[in-house]
């Protein structure tokens, strides 16, 4: 017997959604795609005619012994909704945040990245235990996935219990980052953050720019943890941060869990928006004006940004991608931005780059930086 998943994602979202379902490795027997209008049911999400139709697929697969472990709904899903979903269908009822965050946990590493990682998952769980134990004690449903009303309420504090410390512990964290960025850009390093959505070669890109062979991938979301490097460009050293990447309406208990490697963006000198010119131009466009209301979401407010269209090598009609980059960015942006062509992985358009990076940066010298203790994160 084989577990398989059902995929529910809107026509606009689906690729997205796919993209996120392949890096999880989904084995996803059903796809049921809405309609781009679709106006959600507010107690299941499914419309009667879609919960019928997939409680008829769940009867005829496991008549035929496959099991069907989960449904993953590509939206932000209200506790009622997961609640209700999960009372009816009887298997596990998986959002567009929990995509996200079972991809950041297997690319968790550090202390502070599976902090992060588990507050989001708390901040997530918590509304969806408070509206069990409300309809616990109103007799419609048991405890928690099986305990009583009260072993469920005592989790439920446990959890808050939790997520206190948790929140005490990664300020701490965030302190001791602020104090080292602190301390970098005393001794005179412009701090240039490289951004962008989730897969655009973000990674690539920094390696090619700092000489470093940090993890890189076809999967979404390698990067969960700022990556920081000392390199040197034509005008000066620099530190570049490699930041994690955007997605469309990004929830904000990402937002929050993931402020640390966000803050990084608001507060650097300047901002790279790298962005995959290989792909269609409508998702360019849509992906573009997620990245610059994530940046103007988390503060980056009058300060230059680089836009590098990235993967020229495998872009077939650049020129008229260019052309809809340009236009957008005079249309949207408010301050100085200029366009760069790359492609990170092949090494070109990096000398042009590098110069533009020199022409927004005050002029500053090497000297006397060259023994500094910086040390690569």
């Amino acid at each position: 017997m084989s577990k398989k998943s059902i995929l529910v994602a809107r026509e606009s979202d689906l690729s997205e959604a796919l993209s996120l379902a392949d890096t999880i490795r989904l084995n996803i027997v059903k796809k049921l795609i809405l309609r781009n209008n679709y106006r959600p049911d507010r107690n299941y999400f499914l419309n009667s005619r879609l919960l019928d139709e997939v409680k008829s697929l769940l009867n005829t697969l496991n008549s035929n012994k496959t099991i069907i472990d989960s449904i993953y709904i590509y939206e932000v899903l209200h506790p009622r909704q997961v609640v209700n979903l999960i009372k009816e269908l009887k298997l596990e009822v998986r959002d567009k945040i929990l995509m996200v965050l079972e991809i950041f946990a297997g690319h968790a590493g550090s202390k502070e990245a599976k902090l992060q990682i588990e507050m989001a998952e708390i901040t997530y769980q918590l509304p969806i235990v408070k509206e069990w134990i409300r309809k616990a004690k109103l007799g419609e449903l048991p405890g928690f996935m099986g305990p009583g009303e009260y072993a469920t309420e005592t989790y439920y504090n446990h959890m808050r219990r939790r997520l206190a410390k948790i929140r005490k512990d990664l300020n701490e964290l965030r302190i001791r980052r602020r104090k080292e960025r602190e301390l970098r850009v005393s001794k005179g390093f412009p701090h240039i953050a490289i951004s962008g959505y989730a897969n655009a070669g973000k990674t690539t890109l920094f390696n090619s720019l700092t000489k470093l062979s940090k993890p890189t991938g076809p999967e979404m979301f390698t990067t969960i943890s700022p990556k920081v490097a000392l390199a040197l460009i034509d005008c000066s050293e620099v530190v570049f941060v490699d930041t994690v990447g955007f997605i469309r309406d990004l929830p904000p208990e990402v937002i929050e869990a993931f402020y640390a490697t966000l803050e990084e963006i608001s507060f650097s000198d300047l901002a790279v928006l790298v962005l995959d010119s290989s792909e269609p131009s409508n998702m360019i466009e849509s992906k573009l004006k997620t990245s610059l209301d994530i940046l103007s979401k988390i503060g980056y407010f009058g300060k230059p940004l680089i836009v590098a269209l990235n993967k020229i090598d495998l872009s077939n009609d650049l020129e008229n991608i260019e052309s809809l980059v340009r236009d957008y960015m005079s249309s949207n942006y408010l301050w100085s931005w200029r366009l760069v062509k790359v492609s990170a992985l092949k090494g070109k358009g990096l000398s042009e780059l590098k110069k533009v990076l020199c022409e927004f940066l005050s002029p500053k010298t090497s000297e006397g930086l060259k023994t500094s203790s910086f040390r690569h994160n």
